[in-house]
C-alpha cells in the first residue's frame, strides 16, 4: 500500500485478481483473432490492382473535354476509377486503383474532369496532398446523393432538365414526411428597423443629402416592403429550381426578368457589372479614422458587417460629406438589395463603387440584385436551409403584380407618382399569429399553387412589351455580383416577354457546381470569360420574332411544350389530398375575378377602340360573379 500527502491511498490488489484479469484478456484477444481468421477465410482479399495504362484505355476515344457527350464511349474507365476510389460508389471492400499518371487534357494545364458513373458528378481527377484528402473524399461522397439518378416521388421522368432535385426541399415534401418546411424553423432575413433609421437620418454634412437624391438609390428606401408575408414567400422558394433558375409551376416556368427589376425598384439594369474586391478593409479604415479594424471601431463593424446605426454615428461626427454619402449608400444597398442573413449588419462591399457619387448610376445594380436574389433563392431551395436573404422586397412585389388572386386581402396599396417604382405600391400587412397557424396558411398556399392554371397569372403586368421597354431584359448570359454567378435566359420564360412560349434550349451547364441537401456545400462557377458576354447584349439577346410569335392569348404555348415540360418537372409540392377539392372551388371563383379585371384593363389601356362586344361579355361576367359562392380566403390572422 502507499501513501503519500495530498494523494489518496490506492487499494492494494489482490495476485489472485491481477492474474484472473490478464488470463480473461489473453482469451478475448485469441477470440478475436479466430474470427478474424474465419472472415479471412470466406472473403478472401482481392486480386491485385491491373495497371492502368493511359495507351490503351481511350484508344479509338476523342479526347475528354469535361462534358457527357462522350462519356458513355469509355463507361469502363470511369466506372473503375470511381468504384476503386470512392467507397461510397459500390467499390468500398475493393482494392483502390490508382493510375499510373494524372488525366491531363493537352489543350490545358488543367486536369480533366471525370464523370462519375451512374451519379452524374463531376469531380476533377486533381491529386490531393496527404494532408486534407480524407476530409475531401468524404465531403464529396456526402455532397453526392444531390444528384437525381432516379424519378423522384411525383416526378420528374427525365433527371436532365433539374438533376440537383435530390437536393430539393420538395424532394423531402411529397409525403409531408421526414424534412418537411416549416415557418417556425424558416428566417426570412429583413431590415426593417435599420430601413426606418435610414429615413429618419439627418445628415451632418452640408450637400451630402443632395448627393445621395442625385445617385437615384435614395428611393430604395420608400419601396422597402415592411412587413413581408413569409408563407407566400416561402411557398414559392419550393418551387424555385437553381438548375434553370425559374419558378417550376404547374403551367410552366416564370423568373423575375430584368425588366421587373428595373419597374418594380426603379434602379439601372444597364452598364457595368458590379465586380470587385471582396474585402474593403482599408476603405473602411479610412472613412472610420482608425489605423485597423479593432476594437476601437469594434461598435460600428461585426463580422465583416456594418452595425448601420452606430457606423453612420461615428462618421457623421466627422462631418466629412464624402465619407457620409460613401457609408449612407453603403448602408442603404446592404439593408436593401443585399440583404444577408447576418441579423443587423450589412455587407461592406458596395464602399467600393461608390467612390465617385457620378459613377454610381453607371452600374449596373439590377444585374447585380437579380444575380444575388437567384444565388439566395437558390440556396434556400435546399432541403437543410433554415434562412433566406437577399432583396425580398423585390421577391414579394413581383408575386403581387404578377399573381394578383394571392395577395391578402388586407393588403393596400398606395398612389403612385409617374416615374417612382411599382414597389413603393404596395404596403404591406402584418401577419401575426403563432406557429401552427403560419404552418397552415403555408400549406394553403402550396395547395393552391398546385391547382393553379395559367389563367390566374398577369403575365405582362407593366406593359404589353416588356423587351422593348428595358432591352436588357432580352440578355442571355451570366449575371455577376461580384464572386455570384447566376444564368440569365428569358427564353425560358416567353409568355412575360408577350410571346407564344416555345421549348428552350437545354440550359448552360456549370463548369463547377454543387447542390446538395446541406446548403454549407452550395457552390456554383461558370468560369472566367462568360461574363464578359454582359459587354455586348446585342450580340448575346435574344430574338423573339426568330424563335416565337407574339400571344394571341396569355396562356399561348407551343405545341407539344406542356408534353414537354410536365416530363422534366415536379409539377406538384404535395401529395393531392381531399383539400385539394375545397382549393378547386375556390380557384373557379377567383377565375371570374381575373376575367373579369383582364378585361377591364383592355377597355381602359384602349379607350379609343370599340368595346360594345367586350361590354357586353363583361355584364355577362359580372352576373355570373354575383352567382357565384363567395370566395372563402385563407386564414387571416
Amino acid at each position: 500500500m502507499v501513501d503519500t500527502r495530498g494523494k489518496k491511498k490506492l487499494k492494494e490488489v489482490e495476485p489472485s485478481r491481477v492474474t484472473n484479469r490478464i488470463v480473461l484478456r489473453s482469451r478475448r484477444e485469441e477470440a478475436e483473432n479466430e474470427r478474424r481468421r474465419a472472415r479471412l477465410v470466406e472473403n478472401p482479399s482481392p486480386p491485385p490492382p491491373v495497371p492502368f495504362d493511359l495507351d490503351t484505355a481511350f484508344e479509338g476515344v476523342d479526347e475528354y473535354d469535361g462534358s457527357d457527350d462522350n462519356y458513355d464511349d469509355f463507361p469502363h474507365v470511369n466506372d473503375a476509377f470511381f468504384e476503386s476510389n470512392h467507397p461510397s460508389a459500390g467499390g468500398s471492400s475493393g482494392p483502390r486503383l490508382e493510375p499510373e499518371a494524372p488525366f491531363v487534357s493537352s489543350s490545358s494545364s488543367q486536369f480533366v474532369h471525370v464523370r462519375r458513373g451512374a451519379r452524374g458528378r463531376f469531380e476533377s481527377s486533381r491529386p490531393d496532398s496527404e494532408e486534407g484528402s480524407t476530409s475531401k473524399r468524404k465531403k464529396a461522397r456526402e455532397a453526392d446523393s444531390w444528384i437525381l439518378d432516379r424519378s423522384g416521388p411525383g416526378g420528374p421522368i427525365d433527371h436532365s432538365l433539374i438533376p440537383s432535385f435530390g437536393g430539393h426541399v420538395a424532394y423531402r415534401l411529397w409525403d409531408d414526411g421526414l424534412g418537411a418546411r416549416r415557418m417556425d424553423s424558416f428566417k426570412l432575413s429583413t431590415r426593417a428597423l435599420t430601413v426606418n433609421y435610414l429615413k429618419d437620418y439627418k445628415f451632418q454634412s452640408e450637400g451630402a443629402a443632395a448627393l445621395v437624391e442625385r445617385t437615384g438609390l435614395r428611393k430604395l428606401l420608400d419601396c422597402s416592403i415592411q412587413h413581408l408575408d413569409g408563407p407566400l414567400l416561402v411557398a414559392f422558394v419550393e418551387r424555385w429550381q437553381p438548375d434553370t433558375n425559374t419558378f417550376h409551376m404547374p403551367f410552366g416556368e416564370m423568373t423575375i426578368t430584368l425588366h421587373d427589376v428595373a419597374v418594380l425598384l426603379g434602379i439601372p439594369v444597364g452598364g457595368d457589372m458590379v465586380v470587385g474586391n471582396e474585402s474593403v478593409k482599408a476603405q473602411l479604415c479610412e472613412m472610420l479614422r482608425v489605423e485597423q479594424l479593432n476594437e476601437r471601431s469594434k461598435p460600428s463593424l461585426k463580422s465583416e458587417g456594418l452595425v448601420c446605426a452606430e457606423a453612420m454615428q461615428q462618421v457623421g461626427r466627422f462631418r466629412e460629406r464624402d465619407s457620409e454619402v460613401r457609408m449612407f449608400l453603403t448602408c442603404l444597398l446592404g439593408t436593401t438589395l443585399f440583404v444577408d442573413r447576418s441579423g443587423d449588419r450589412a455587407q461592406v462591399w458596395p464602399l467600393q463603387f461608390l467612390g465617385d457619387t457620378r459613377r454610381v448610376r453607371k452600374y449596373s445594380w439590377g444585374s447585380a440584385t437579380l444575380a444575388y436574389l437567384y444565388r439566395q433563392l437558390g440556396m434556400a431551395s435546399r432541403a437543410d436551409c433554415k434562412g433566406m436573404g437577399g432583396c425580398l422586397t423585390l421577391l414579394q412585389s413581383w408575386i403581387y403584380e404578377y399573381f394578383p388572386c394571392l395577395r391578402d386581402q388586407k393588403l393596400g396599396t398606395r398612389g403612385l407618382v409617374c416615374g417612382e417604382p411599382f414597389a413603393k405600391k404596395w404596403e404591406g400587412v402584418r401577419i401575426g399569429g403563432g406557429a401552427q397557424l403560419m404552418n397552415e396558411r403555408l400549406d394553403h398556399y402550396r395547395r393552391v399553387l398546385d391547382n393553379m392554371t395559367d389563367e390566374f397569372v398577369f403575365w405582362c403586368p407593366f406593359g404589353p412589351r416588356p423587351g422593348e421597354m428595358v432591352s436588357r431584359s432580352l440578355y442571355s448570359g451570366v449575371i455577376r455580383c461580384m464572386s455570384v454567378e447566376e444564368m440569365y435566359d428569358p427564353s425560358r420564360c416567353l409568355r412575360q416577354l408577350g410571346y407564344v412560349q416555345t421549348i428552350p434550349s437545354d440550359p448552360l451547364p456549370p463548369v463547377d457546381v454543387c447542390r446538395p441537401a446541406n446548403v454549407k456545400m452550395y457552390s456554383l462557377s461558370y468560369g472566367p470569360g462568360l461574363s464578359e458576354l454582359w459587354k455586348a447584349p446585342h450580340c448575346h439577346s435574344v430574338q423573339l420574332d426568330s424563335i416565337s410569335r407574339p400571344v394571341q392569348k396569355p396562356e399561348d404555348t407551343e405545341d407539344g411544350y406542356l408534353q414537354w415540360y410536365m416530363g422534366r418537372t415536379h409539377p406538384r409540392i404535395v401529395c393531392p389530398s381531399a383539400a385539394d377539392q375545397e382549393i378547386h372551388h375556390h380557384l373557379s371563383h377567383d377565375q371570374l375575378a381575373v376575367k373579369l379585371v383582364r378585361e377591364f384593363r383592355t377597355v381602359i389601356e384602349h379607350p379609343y377602340d370599340d368595346h360594345l362586344d367586350l361590354l357586353l361579355g363583361l355584364q355577362g361576367l359580372l352576373k355570373e360573379y354575383d352567382e357565384a359562392t363567395p370566395y372563402q380566403p385563407p386564414p387571416q390572422y
